[in-house]
C-alpha cells in the first residue's frame, strides 16, 4: 500500500486540535471534581463548627472537697473564682466576709482557685493557701493573703513571707514548706481553674449565685451580691 504524505500533512493540524480539546475536557472534569470535593469539605467543616458551637459545655466539678464557709443545706450558695494577687479580689474580699457573717446559715460560700497568668505570684499564693488547708487553716491563710496582698505581691521572694504567715497561724512551718511543692496541690488548683474555664469564667473575681453567674463581664459590688442573695431568699421563701 502506498503512503500519502500530503494527506498526512493536511490531517496533522486536526489531530493536534483534537488532542488539545481532549486535554482541556479532561482538565475541566478534574477541576470540577476537585471543586466539588472542596465544597463538600467546607460544608462538612462548617457543619462540625456549628455543631460544636451549639453543643453546651459541661461544667467540670472542680477540686473535690472544696473550701467552704457556711452549711451545705444553705438556700443560697455563692461560688467565687478568685486570684490572691488580683487587686479586685482583694478589694472585694472584706465584703465577702461581711456577707458570710451577716447571712450566717442562709449562705454557703465556696472559694475556687483561679490564678491568672498575668499575676506572677498568683499560683504560689494559691499553693500557700492549699498547703495551709492541709493543716486545717485554709481560710486563715486565705484571709492573711488578701489582708497583706500589698506586702507580698511585689516581693523578690514571696515564699519567705508565706512561711512567716504560716508561723503566725501556728502551722508546722517545715511541713508547710514541703507541702508548697506537692504535685497534688498543684493538680487541685488546676481542677478549680478548669472548672472556671468550663463555666466560661473570664476574670476574677467572678461570683455565681446558685449556679448562675452574677453580672457576667462586670465586677459585682457588695450591694450587687446582697441584692442577688435577697432575691434568691425571697424566691425560696426564706
Amino acid at each position: 500500500m502506498s503512503s500519502n504524505p500530503e494527506g498526512a500533512k493536511r490531517s496533522l493540524p486536526f489531530v493536534i486540535i483534537g488532542g488539545v480539546l481532549v486535554a482541556v475536557i479532561v482538565a475541566v472534569f478534574l477541576m470540577s471534581r476537585q471543586s466539588g470535593n472542596s465544597n463538600a469539605t467546607a460544608q462538612s467543616n462548617a457543619g462540625t463548627t456549628a455543631a460544636n458551637t451549639l453543643t453546651p459545655r459541661t461544667p467540670l466539678p472542680g477540686a473535690p472537697g472544696p473550701h467552704v464557709r457556711g452549711p451545705e443545706n444553705a438556700p443560697v450558695t455563692l461560688e467565687e473564682f478568685g486570684d490572691f494577687e488580683c487587686p479586685a479580689c482583694g478589694g472585694l474580699d472584706p465584703a465577702m466576709r461581711r456577707i458570710s457573717k451577716d447571712y450566717g446559715e442562709r449562705v454557703r460560700l465556696i472559694f475556687r482557685e483561679f490564678p491568672l497568668q498575668m499575676h506572677k505570684y498568683s499560683f504560689i499564693a494559691a499553693r500557700a493557701a492549699e498547703a495551709a488547708g492541709l493543716q486545717g487553716k485554709f481560710w486563715e491563710m486565705h484571709d492573711m493573703l488578701y489582708d497583706h496582698q500589698d506586702d507580698w505581691k511585689d516581693a523578690p521572694e514571696p515564699r519567705d513571707i508565706f512561711n512567716n504567715y504560716a508561723a503566725q497561724l501556728g502551722l508546722d512551718v517545715e511541713r508547710f514548706k514541703a507541702d508548697l511543692n506537692r504535685q497534688d496541690l498543684a493538680d487541685r488548683i488546676k481542677q478549680d481553674y478548669d472548672r472556671g474555664v468550663s463555666l466560661n469564667v473570664r476574670g476574677t473575681p467572678t461570683i455565681f449565685v446558685n449556679g448562675q453567674e452574677l453580672m457576667p463581664g462586670k465586677l459585682p459590688t457588695e450591694q450587687d451580691i446582697r441584692r442577688a442573695i435577697d432575691a434568691t431568699l425571697a424566691a425560696s421563701g426564706k
